[in-house]
């Protein structure tokens, strides 16, 4: 075997472990994930979503934003 086909036999195994990886991640990511970030129904903005630590952190922001800006900027300024 010639040093240049054990480097591609090299790279091929780390491009199919990458793949691995990846495809481990892309289904276990759904398990880890509601436990990272917690939505909550947005108050005063019916129907948005927004993530409930960032909410507990300053709630006086996101009724500042609701008044003046509206629900969809107080929703996203609140966004997971």
């Amino acid at each position: 075997m010639a040093k240049d086909d054990k480097k591609a036999a090299g790279g091929a195994a780390a491009v199919a472990m990458l793949a691995v990886g990846v495809v481990i991640s892309y289904f276990l990511w759904p398990v880890a994930a509601p436990a990272a970030v917690v939505m909550m129904k947005a108050p005063g903005a019916a129907g948005f979503l927004i993530s409930r630590a960032t909410f507990l952190a300053n709630p006086q922001l996101h009724f500042a934003l609701l008044r003046t800006a509206g629900a969809a900027a107080a929703a996203a300024a609140f966004a997971a």
